[in-house]
This record gives C-alpha cells, structure tokens and sequence, in this order.
C-alpha cells in the first residue's frame, strides 16, 4: 500500500535506534558518548494533545419518529439519566463530541447566512448552491490549517469529519446537488472524502483508529458517510466508500455490526464495496512503487477519474484550493443594507432594479396628473 498521508495508517511505535558496536573483547568503555534515543515524532499530533479528552454529547436521530411505534427499542426508560447514551450509539441517537456539535451548529450557521430565500431575496436560481459550496470551502481550508498543526488533538480533527457527516446526510442539499456548477460540487465531495481517509491516519498515529476507541463514534459516523455516498451523494461519481470501508476493515472496526434501521445501507451494500475493493490489489502495489508519485498519476480510466489507488492531503489539497477558495462572496450579511434592498423581493429598488415600476411610483404619478 502506498505511503501517503491518506492511506497509510502510522504506527505510534518508534523505530529502534541502531546498536553501536563495541568490541566483545574489551570491557573498557567506550570514549564516546552512548547516543541518546531520538524523542519519538509525530505527524499529525503531538501525545500531549490527547489530554484534552473529548466530551460527547447525544444526537437524537433526525428520523426518531420514523420508527416511534416500533417494538423492543434501545431507549431510556422512565427516569433513566441519557448519560450512557451519550456515550454509545442506540434508538435515541448517537455520540456526538461538543467539538463536532459547536463545528456542525457553524456550519449551519455560514449556510444560512448565504441563503436567499431566508432573506427575502432573489439573486440567481443558483444562489444558494453557490453558498453551500463555499461554505464547505472555507470548512476543507480550515481542516486543512489544522491537520498537521501537532498542537491540535486528534480529537480535534476527527470532530471536523463528525459534523460535515451529520451535515452532509442532514442538511437541506437540494440547491447544492442540483446548482449548474457541478464539476465543483464533484470536486468538494472528493476532498471530503480525502478529508476522512486522512483524519483516519491521524487517528491511528495515537492507536484511536481501532474498535475500542475513546472516539465512541468512529463506526456510526463512517456508516453514515456511506449512507451520504450511497443516497444524496449517489450522482457525485463518489469512489472512495470502498477506500472508507478498506481502512476499517483493516483496522478491525467492524461495520456490519454497526447496520441499523436509521442508516440506509446494509450488510449487501458493504460486501459489494468490499468486493470493489479487493479488486484493486494490483493498483495499490503499484502506486506504492511509483517513484516521484502526484495526483495527476491516479486519475485513470475511460472518464479521467480519481482511481484511489493512492492519496497525498497536501498534494491534492494544494492543486484543489486553486479553484476553490472559498471567501465570502455568498455571505449575504457582509452586503450593505442598500445593495440587499435592491435584491429583496418586493421592494421598490428591486422593482427599479429589474426595470418593473412599483405600484407605489404607478400611484403617485396617477395623483400628479
């Protein structure tokens, strides 16, 4: 497999220091100095940022009442505390960190801000697509700053994953899946995957990516991306669920044990990924091999497509951000309150704007004549 920073899961074992040799005829000792063991590094975090230990809460299921009448559900009974279900997925919902919670609030937040129809506005059919890309620009440059800063936790940067999953399956998409700029939409989605397969690395650096993680919700929130891949996301042309599914499974994070009824996607949908998977043995082999490796080197196929064979965050981050710098063209409260009057539905100077007389202008000059 290659060794990038996307698939390659980095051990926390550092390697031994080699033995200086000395003459197995003289216990005299030696005139130089015993070298010292080099202080362990790391890539992504340093080990002192797992102190500050994550505190999670329940997200309540957005489908709860789908299922309300169903028998012998997981949930609390009559005076039962929701502590124990903070800390495990059940009927209720799932672990959500405070980090990811106070990440996914923001970027609902920065969408809102962008979006016409909640201002009264009309700007172009696509507005608010636009916004939502732009808003999720601006969350991969951030995530991209504190990726490989040692001083920000994994927990951290798994809690960017987190809230961009419950966005992604959760939020209103429609205008962003279906605006005419969808090469860059394609683009995004790629990136949040890249995104996911390196917070894995990051995770296992400190052994956290494995079945018994203090994260309580790593295999949730992986099904669930699946579940984005598989529905809202089916038209994206995304290739990286099987590389999802490849790193878990490879890590013992069994996900068929975490298919349940509020996720669409089932132990079939898993074992065809698996399948898809196991079929690019040859492709991995040979990434990894290749000298001098660049993104441009996995695109393949008769469509010009990513192949994942192998990845590399800055690499791919740094060409991405060429086209996608986000910004806040989009923000819609960084407009003067002239300018926002003159898109607003209704008014007068949106009247003058698109050369319609108000009726307000037809009756006054009625009562001049």
């Amino acid at each position: 497999m290659a060794e990038t920073d996307g698939n390659k899961l980095v051990s926390k074992t550092s390697r031994n220091a080699k033995a200086s040799k000395t003459s197995a005829k003289s216990s005299a000792p030696t005139s130089k100095p015993l070298t010292k063991a080099k202080a362990q590094t790391f890539k992504y975090s340093n080990a002192s940022t797992l102190s500050n230990k994550p505190k999670f809460i329940n997200l309540q299921w957005p489908n709860f009442y789908d299922f309300i009448d169903d028998k012998n559900q997981d949930l609390p009974k009559e005076n039962q505390l929701l502590d124990e279900f903070c800390d495990r997925v059940s009927d209720l919902g799932f672990p959500l960190s405070e980090e990811g919670g106070a990440l996914l609030e923001n970027l609902d937040k920065e969408v809102e801000k962008r979006d016409q129809d909640r201002f009264d506005m009309y700007i172009y059919n696509d507005w608010n697509g636009w916004g939502i890309s732009e808003v999720l620009e601006n969350y991969l440059k951030d995530f991209n700053k504190d990726i490989f800063k040692k001083t920000v936790s994994p927990f951290k940067k798994w809690a960017y994953v987190e809230a961009v999953t419950c966005f992604l399956n959760w939020g209103d998409l429609m205008y962003w899946l279906n605006n005419e700029g969808g090469d860059s939409v394609k683009a995004i989605a790629a990136m949040i995957g890249l995104m996911v397969l390196t917070s894995y690395s990051a995770l296992a650096e400190h052994s956290l990516f494995k079945p018994d993680s203090e994260i309580k919700n790593l295999g949730i929130i992986s099904l669930m991306l699946l579940d984005f891949a598989k529905g809202p996301g089916c038209d994206l042309d995304i290739e990286w669920g099987c590389e999802l599914l490849r790193m878990c499974d490879e890590a013992g994070i069994n996900l068929d044990k975490e298919v349940r009824k509020q996720v669409d996607v089932s132990k079939k949908d898993l074992k065809e990924l698996r399948a898809k998977y196991k079929k690019k043995q040859n492709g991995y082999k040979e990434a990894a091999e290749k000298k001098g490796w660049k993104p441009a080197d996995d695109i393949g196929d008769k469509w010009e497509e990513k192949q994942w064979f192998r990845w590399d965050w800055k690499l791919e981050y740094k060409e991405f951000q060429k086209n996608h710098k986000g910004g806040n063209q989009h923000d819609l409260t960084k407009w003067s309150k002239k300018k926002r009057e003159a898109y607003t539905l209704g008014s007068e100077a949106f009247s003058r704007r698109i050369g319609i007389e108000s009726e307000s202008e037809s009756e006054s000059d009625f009562d001049s004549e």
